[in-house]
């Protein structure tokens, strides 16, 4: 697949972001103030940024798990559904979609104790549902923005995105430590395989007990395999969570001939014609394809669909397939172009785009994820970049996270050259290393020089994925010295 291409919103109302990604394009636009339903990642704010349109959210109707709620309760990596209308966007590869947001819903997924954790897998499960994570996952209310600061235990609130039987995750926040039969939590899903004589169900794959329950605490009629529900309690043990109430609640639905923007993983795959994501079924076999082609379509792939609803199908116009992170750098910006909005990290151009997530973890921030725009970067910012090489080999972010200040230098990303025992290449970037290093396998066991060199693939073979770490080298743009000559920060590892 091909890097990140024209950006639309849905039947074309967005003219192509192709300065960010591998082509250009010059769509027709769609008339002026189109009714839209738009489901994705919220990645940022200055208005609510969605699939990449950004929304006034001045006058939305916001609701938080079914509760009136405010803008500042919105949160980048919440996955919302978006009702209201999108202006044409100027015929322009740099344009900005804006569009003007009726209704603003937000429910996550679940809300519970961690049961397990798996650093090699990048796996969690709450309450027994696996949760898998990625480098586009949030991480909000801990110490580390990372996994580092969650621990089984914990309760965490969890929003994402389906794929097959796991839940991926966009964004996850530690809402404090569980205390069986005191601590709230909570649950959205499908019911099914319900058992009355038992009193058990299953909801979004999770066992629930409601044995006891009156028909004032469950859905009028009982439950029902096949319901959408909320399920509340403060109980869960023995891989049952116990429910305290259970209510029916309105799924997102689609009217006939509206216009729909979806983002998610693909399953169900039949063919081009015939597959679902989140939930919704799709038909692609008319719809223009981006960044890959339809034969890259299978079950499991991230992809925004955009189109018309024609009964219960989706019929796409278009298919827009995700770029997956495969870069970071963690260093301070040290140039900056407004008018581009791209800036320079360790002498390598990054861009922005109106998917990037922007996060603010600084102390200046003053909240776990505050409100962050472009603009607001400044030179001398230690920021966290997520990102991916677009087909011209330039850096796109999708995510950027402004962090407090600190000398360690970092990057990660496929190794482009070496030259044993002295250096190694990656992103553009010049690592030196030396007999001092840590050099480590990809479990984190200490490995000699030698050994860790021999490891590592360069192009025309496939190339190995490094995380470095270490200091500015005095007098270079662009090297992270990890030799611990002059610190004690200098440590290389073969990622996994």
């Amino acid at each position: 697949m091909k890097g990140f291409g024209s950006r639309l919103v849905t039947a074309s109302i967005c003219a192509a972001l192709a300065a960010c990604g591998g082509g250009s394009s010059h769509d027709e636009v769609a008339p002026a103030t189109s009714s839209i339903v738009s489901v994705g990642t919220i990645t940022g704010f200055g208005s609510v940024i969605v699939n990449g349109v950004r929304f006034d959210d001045s006058s939305a109707t916001i609701t938080v798990n079914d509760q009136v709620a405010t803008r500042e309760q919105l949160k980048v990596g919440m996955v919302v559904e978006v009702e209201g209308r999108a202006p044409a966007c100027p015929n322009s590869d740099q344009a900005v979609c804006e569009g003007i947001a009726a209704r603003i819903r937000f429910r996550n997924n679940l809300e519970g104790p961690i049961t397990s954790i798996n650093r090699l897998t990048n796996t969690l499960q709450v309450m027994g549902r696996e949760i898998a994570f990625d480098e586009s996952t949030v991480f909000a209310g801990a110490s580390q923005s990372d996994l580092g600061g969650l621990s089984v235990g914990d309760t965490v609130s969890v929003s994402g995105l389906t794929d097959q039987t796991r839940l991926r995750a966009r964004l996850i926040e530690r809402t404090g430590s569980f205390q069986n039969g005191m601590t709230p939590i909570m649950l959205h899903g499908l019911v099914a395989q319900v058992d009355t004589a038992l009193g058990t169900c299953t909801v979004d794959g999770i066992q629930v007990r409601f044995q006891g329950l009156s028909a004032a605490e469950l859905p009028a009629g009982g439950l029902v395999d096949g319901q959408y529900v909320e399920v509340q309690g403060k109980g869960y043990g023995e891989t049952v969570m116990t429910a305290d109430r259970i209510q029916l609640r309105e799924r997102i639905s689609f009217p006939d001939a509206s216009l729909v923007e979806v983002e998610g993983y693909v399953s169900g795959f039949v063919s081009v014609s015939a597959f679902t994501v989140g939930g919704q079924k799709v038909d692609a076999s008319t719809a223009l394809f981006r960044n890959g082609t339809a034969a890259d379509l299978k079950d499991g792939v991230r992809i925004e669909v955009e189109g018309t609803m024609s009964g219960a199908v989706l019929i796409a116009s278009k298919v827009i397939f995700r770029q997956e992170i495969n870069a970071q750098i963690v260093a301070p910006i040290q140039a900056k172009d407004a008018g581009a909005s791209s800036f320079v990290q360790l002498g390598q151009t990054v861009l922005t785009t109106p998917l990037t997530q922007f996060l603010d973890s600084s102390g200046a921030g003053g909240r776990a994820v505050p409100t962050l725009a472009y603009p607001d970067l400044a030179i001398s910012d230690r920021i966290d970049v997520r990102a991916y090489r677009n087909s011209d080999g330039v850096l796109v972010a999708m995510r950027v996270e402004r962090t407090d200040p600190d000398p360690v230098l970092i990057a990660k990303g496929p190794v482009d050259s070496k030259s044993p025992l002295t250096r190694l290449g990656l992103l553009g970037i010049d690592v030196a290393t030396g007999p001092a290093t840590r050099y480590r396998d990809t479990l984190g066991n200490l490995i000699s020089d030698i050994d860790f060199y021999a490891l590592l693939q360069v192009p025309p073979a496939m190339p190995t994925i490094v995380r470095v770490q270490g200091e500015a080298l005095a007098g270079s743009l662009n090297t992270i010295d990890a030799t611990r000559a002059t610190s004690t920060r200098g440590e290389v590892e073969i990622a996994h």
